[in-house]
């Protein structure tokens, strides 16, 4: 299921945080006014803006540490797809001229399917069609692999091949299930909800004291967007900053070409 705030941009997200959490900082504030002056340190509502802070940076701990075993495991997926079909484009130099031309034809054009799968992550639609033309020419392959074995059920150089195009298979549907597996919406909502009533805590205190102190509240709204915005970027490898390294399947296309190039008039194995 996607998440509802999949479409909304991570700069967007991290400038309302920070409005909100400094307009709720300001509500604190007016709201301690009224209650009266205390003298520092005396009002008992600390013990709840403590108790704010620490969930907050609890849960914050927590969603960086989910990003981030996000990000490394589209990361650890997406090589480990760029060798499984590095080596299948290796081992189809196994079978005849004829389904070989086809086989290392068909996953060039895989290669580049893969490619904008992997970037399109703020775009459905074309990471629906770029699936669609991988599943197409996952068939294609099989399809094409399975007439070789039966035509030669006594090969041992054909079932290489198809075991390193069933890793291949095999990885598209971890990489999909990697890239498309994001932290719940229900988790960034309720880290801003905590950030919001430690705010207002924040401003509450302030508001005894008889202490504005505007440049605290905003720093203290920026941080918290800042981290917002580092656990969203990490979570989108594809959109922000910090982004999934496609370089390995750039560099296999290069590969295949080089290799094609080498090959195109040698005989068949």
């Amino acid at each position: 299921m996607t998440n509802v705030l999949d479409p909304i941009p991570t700069w967007v997200i991290m400038l309302v945080s920070a409005l909100l959490i400094f307009a709720m900082s300001e509500a604190g504030f007016r709201l301690g006014e009224r209650r009266g002056k205390v003298p520092e340190g005396k009002d008992p509502s600390w013990l709840l803006e403590a108790s704010a802070y620490t969930m907050l940076a609890l849960l914050l701990g927590f969603s960086f540490s989910m990003a981030l075993g996000r990000y490394d495991a589209r990361r650890g997926t997406f090589l480990r797809e760029a060798n499984a079909i590095a080596t299948a484009f290796l081992r189809a130099q196994l079978l005849d001229l004829k389904t070989r031309s086809t086989i290392q034809t068909d996953l060039r054009a895989y290669v580049g399917e893969r490619l904008d799968f992997a970037r399109a992550d703020a775009a459905p639609q074309q990471r629906a069609t770029a699936d669609d033309n991988s599943a197409k020419l996952q068939r294609d392959m099989w399809s094409l692999a399975m007439r070789a074995a039966a035509r030669d059920v006594h090969s041992t150089m054909v079932p290489l091949f198809v075991a390193s195009l069933n890793d291949v298979i095999n990885l598209s549907t971890e990489e999909r299930a990697v890239l498309t597996n994001h932290i719940p919406d229900v988790v960034i909502v309720w880290l801003l909800l905590i950030a919001l009533i430690a705010s207002i805590m924040m401003g509450y205190g302030f508001g005894r004291e008889g202490r504005r102190a505007l440049v605290v509240k905003g720093v203290f709204a920026v941080m918290v967007s800042l981290v917002f915005g580092l656990v969203l970027d990490l979570d989108r490898p594809q959109r922000g900053i910090i982004r999934v390294n496609l370089s390995s399947m750039q560099r296999m296309q290069r590969m295949q070409q080089s290799i094609e190039n080498a090959t195109a008039t040698s005989p068949a194995p």
